[in-house]
């Protein structure tokens, strides 16, 4: 991976947000806009196709033709979602497509489940086989169709990434023609297919299930159990909460609204909207939901947990499967 000089100021400047707010109470964030334009010099647009926005993360200049990843938001997240994410990649030289295929996923906070705090069984209905198949279907969909409002970028190097329900779908559709790579980012115990494009899966030691579907972290590996060998990595982040794995930035004033009200909080939970953000409410957890839903983490929180080590590795492993570079070692990560 060789980043420029500035790609490299940048990037440290998006690992240093993750940081800020550790001491002392939390800053007043800036308008996620403003960050990504002025300081870490980023194109922001957005376009329909089938109904769906795309929300396009760029930097500022850089050529048309460049590799493309199709970003797949998670539960209860709209398409702009994962902006850390998006960022990372974007600083790598990458154009990052984040789109949410089902109108069902982002507006899953505010479903009849939702309001009556029944997450288990939202979980079940959102991660089980029929809007599953619908995921995967709408995506299979929306591939030709963001060829074609993009024509001009690199489809021919191609890689889909994915959180929660996205990194389920991501890794459905490893097998699928077109991907070059996968990156799925705290899937839900599942069996993927053992065929298809290089996989990297990404979890932690905190990488709880808000939802209560999972018992345990070490449940979200079974995917990548389930490759073939030589076709899957697998990156275990340390103390970085669900809520900070999804990427997301706080939206302005939650910093104030989004306190624990009684919950027992999980050490370097994200600043991410709880497991998520977007549209919907996008917050995670059984605990201390309150009007915005549920929550695994607070807002503020994000700002204190580094998940750099995962941008490093992902963007590297991108150019090792799109660029041909070679992938460096790291003690994170464990090949299959």
């Amino acid at each position: 991976m060789s980043l420029t000089r500035p790609a490299r100021r940048s990037l440290l400047l998006l690992c240093a947000l993750t940081l800020a707010g550790c001491a002392g109470g939390p800053p007043t964030p800036k308008p996620w806009a403003e960050t990504a334009t002025q300081e870490l010099h980023l194109s922001l647009a957005s376009f329909e196709v089938q109904g769906r926005r795309v929300n396009v993360t760029r930097s500022a200049g850089a050529p048309a033709a460049q590799p493309v990843i199709v970003y797949l938001p998670g539960l209860g997240q709209g398409s702009d979602a994962g902006q850390r994410w998006a960022a990372s990649w974007a600083l790598a030289g990458y154009t990052v497509l984040g789109v949410q295929p089902l109108e069902a996923d982002a507006a899953a906070w505010r479903s009849e489940l939702a309001r009556t705090g029944e997450f288990r069984e939202l979980g079940r209905l959102h991660y089980g086989d029929a809007l599953r198949a619908d995921r995967l279907d709408a995506l299979r969909r929306l591939q030709p169709a963001l060829r074609a409002a993009q024509p001009a970028l690199d489809w021919g190097h191609a890689a889909l990434a994915g959180y929660e329900t996205g990194a389920q779908t991501a890794l459905d559709a490893r097998a699928d023609g077109g991907w070059q790579a996968v990156v799925a980012i705290s899937p839900p115990a599942m069996r993927a297919p053992a065929g298809g494009a290089a996989t990297l899966l990404i979890t932690s030691e905190l990488d709880q299930d808000p939802l209560g579907l999972l018992q345990r972290p070490g449940e979200r590996r079974q995917a990548f159990d389930s490759l073939a060998p030589g076709s899957g990595w697998l990156l275990s982040l340390g103390a970085v909460s669900h809520a900070a794995l999804a990427g997301t930035m706080a939206p302005e004033g939650w910093h104030v609204q989004d306190q624990h009200r009684g919950q027992v909080p999980l050490p370097g939970a994200g600043r991410g909207r709880g497991a998520g953000g977007g549209e919907g409410g996008g917050m995670h957890g059984p605990q201390g939901g309150g009007s915005r839903g549920p929550r695994s983490g607070s807002a503020t929180e994000a700002a204190q947990s580094d998940v750099g080590d995962g941008f490093r590795i992902s963007h590297a492993f991108l150019d090792a499967q799109l660029r041909g570079a070679a992938l460096p070692a790291s003690g994170l990560l464990i090949a299959r």
